[in-house]
């Protein structure tokens, strides 16, 4: 198991919170590059 930290931006997560985490080196997936309305359940799976 790694022991990066690792986020999950949901759609509502503002995106200037996606930048600057990975500006500084954090691995974030923004569900917002790859899922448009996307419900929960989808998102879990």
């Amino acid at each position: 198991m790694s022991n990066t930290l690792r986020f999950l931006a949901d759609e509502s997560c503002d995106f200037a919170v996606v930048r600057i985490l990975r500006a500084n080196g954090y691995n974030v997936f923004a569900v917002a590059e790859v899922m448009t309305r996307s419900n929960d359940r989808a998102l879990i799976e």
